[in-house]
């Protein structure tokens, strides 16, 4: 699935007015295994260019024992839903394919979620996303020694 990007109109009443409202939407573009946190447990999280903030269901966040500042707020995500942000885990590791093991910032987030790696942690890292012809998607990134490591998240026969 390539990355798509499109703007929606909602409609969200307040107190007897409508306001528009406009939502960036975005898709992800592949699933890869992770770890976080100091524990070995390896999941799936969503890796999504297009995500302006990197997410995890508080959930999973207990299981893994992350430490959370605590603070509260409404998120609106993809479609219009909103999702109650509970806190907030700083420096967190996060362990890719390969060992690439790096900290990341992510939101704590109520509810049946998928863990989201998004943009800022993309960017600051260099991990970048590419479309090899017949090869599907990857993302890359270098690697201390200054090779760049390629992971396939998604393949032709997977693409929509």
């Amino acid at each position: 699935m390539y990355l798509k990007s499109i703007e929606v109109q909602d409609q969200i009443p307040i107190k007897g007015f409508t306001i528009e409202d406009k939502i960036h939407c975005t898709f992800p573009i592949g699933i890869m295994e992770v770890c976080i946190g100091e524990v070995t447990n390896k999941f799936n999280a969503l890796v999504d260019t297009g995500a302006e903030l990197s997410i995890i269901p508080e959930e999973g966040s207990m299981k893994e024992g992350l430490l959370m500042r605590d603070f509260h707020m409404r998120l609106k995500v993809i479609g219009g839903h909103r999702t109650a942000i509970v806190g907030l885990s700083e420096n967190t590791s996060l362990l890719l394919p390969s060992g690439y093991k790096r900290r990341i910032n992510c939101v704590i987030a109520q509810g049946d979620l998928h863990t989201v790696i998004g943009i800022p942690f993309l960017s600051e890292k260099g991990i970048r996303t590419e479309h090899p012809q017949k090869q599907g998607e990857i993302i890359s990134y270098k690697e201390s020694d200054g090779r760049r490591l390629c992971i396939q998240i998604c393949t032709p026969e997977s693409s929509l």
